[in-house]
């Protein structure tokens, strides 16, 4: 047995092609991506909530409001209108309302807050597969597998799964009532006037107060009071004239040397002249303000890379626990056509397959094979590399099937031509030439077969 001949299968036709690898930098599995977490759901906007009080209009009854939480995180509520909720869990949001209507209702309030339908706690599941959407996550020991499973059929040819989780950098893409602080740091109704006080009504509440003031209003040691007007002026020292012209300049001689300022919002650094720091400087704080950062600046993202066949044969450290916000892609062989013309038996459009991926002699294999007339060094493959942009590569078919040169992987509306040139038609006659057909050198066509051997015998039935 000879040895066998290894040879890589090239994605890609040329260094201009763009690369297939739209993730970027991906990460492998840790042990806290096994570890369930402890999800404590709070209130989010869109969520549907019950909320029960007992004995507030007739005794001896519960009254039930069911209100949906408005984008801005608030509901309706009635003895005292809007409040804020989102941000809270059922809990907080009852000892909270408890706490409203004992100060202004009631004095022995009981509240039951129910949360009939949560959208916090979801993934997203999509690429690949039947029924992609986003589902609610209700089990805090959810596995990945397991959320496959629910999705229904995954195509057998996956070969990747990418777990996208994304942590949010700054403020701006959270909610307010998240910047403002969670559960019991939420102020319970809406924002509270910050206008300034009428200063007059507060003096006349001092002066019509019937209780005196607390005593700890009051200094701890016995001193005597003093009359504002008994305190002398203090005095203010005038400082003695300078000459200006006595003064030495701190301020060091300007180089016109090139200077280097580094602009965040660009992230490079830019070369301006020693003189012009200052006005450059102002010019990209400037740009900086007419263009903000970008939303990807403002998100970091973790892609998880895991091997679907590892997962689906056992090893469970790739078995992760699906978190809230997760997006889960399923990764899958190329969807398309590609074409083939030329000096091929049966040109045309072929499918490409959904199980393995297809290479340039697969290809040729699938349409027939080579025609006579075909030269195997003159196969051209036509590839999209861009918007409105397409590249042409020559390939020696004859060298890939030798096992010299690699062979390729084909992709959507690939277009493969089979060329010929001047001397391949004197070849193939003289190759027909020497085919021991009939005789030496004698080739019957089947078109005159008939005029050598007479027409075929017909089959008649009997009556």
């Amino acid at each position: 047995m000879q040895t066998p001949t290894t040879m890589p299968v090239l994605e890609r036709i040329d260094v201009i092609e763009p690369s297939l690898d739209l993730w970027g930098q991906t990460t492998g599995v840790t042990p806290e991506d096994l570890v369930p977490s402890n999800l404590t759901y709070r209130i989010h906007p869109g969520d549907e909530l019950t909320i029960e009080i007992y004995e507030l209009y007739m005794k001896g009854q519960w009254y039930p409001i069911t209100r949906r939480v408005d984008a801005g995180g608030y509901i309706r509520f009635p003895k005292f209108g809007e409040v804020l909720v989102a941000g809270r869990t059922a809990e907080e949001l009852q000892v909270a309302i408890e706490d409203r209507l004992r100060a202004d209702v009631m004095q022995h309030p009981t509240v039951h807050v129910t949360i009939n339908t949560g959208s916090a706690f979801t993934y997203t599941i999509y690429g690949h597969l039947a029924t992609p959407g986003r589902f609610t996550l209700n089990d805090p020991s959810l596995r990945l597998l397991e959320a496959l499973s629910m999705t229904g059929a995954v195509p057998l040819s996956t070969k990747w799964v990418y777990v996208v989780r994304q942590v949010y950098t700054s403020d701006d893409l959270r909610g307010h009532w998240e910047n403002d602080g969670a559960g019991s740091e939420h102020s319970t109704t809406s924002p509270v006037d910050t206008s300034a006080p009428n200063i007059e009504s507060l003096i006349d509440q001092l002066e019509n107060a019937k209780s005196k003031p607390s005593p700890g209003a009051y200094s701890m040691d016995d001193a005597p009071l003093v009359d504002v007007d008994d305190l002398d002026v203090p005095s203010v020292r005038t400082p003695s004239p300078v000459d200006i012209d006595d003064l030495q300049s701190d301020v060091p001689e300007v180089s016109h040397e090139n200077a280097f300022i580094y602009v965040p919002e660009r992230d490079e650094w830019v070369r301006v002249e020693q003189s012009e720091v200052n006005s450059a400087i102002e010019s990209e704080v400037k740009r900086g303000s007419e263009h903000p950062a970008s939303p990807s600046n403002l998100v970091l993202e973790r892609v998880i890379k895991i091997p679907y066949r590892s997962l689906t044969h056992g090893d469970n450290s790739y078995n992760i626990i699906v978190r809230p916000d997760d997006q889960i892609y399923i990764d899958g062989p190329p969807v398309g056509v590609v074409y083939i013309s030329g000096e091929v038996l049966r040109p045309g459009v072929y499918n490409l397959p959904t199980t393995d991926p297809l290479t340039l002699s697969r290809l040729i294999a699938a349409a027939g094979g080579l025609g006579s007339l075909a030269i195997p060094d003159r196969v051209d493959l036509t590839r999209m590399v861009g918007e409105h942009r397409e590249a042409t590569v020559r390939m020696n078919l004859a060298a890939i099937r030798r096992r010299t040169k690699p062979d390729f992987y084909l992709k959507p509306n690939d277009h493969v031509h089979v060329g010929t040139n001047w001397l391949a038609y004197p070849l193939a006659v003289f190759r027909n030439g020497l085919r021991m057909n009939y005789g030496f050198g004698f080739l019957l066509d089947r078109n005159f077969g008939n005029d050598v051997f007479g027409a075929p015998p017909i089959s008649v039935r009997p009556q």
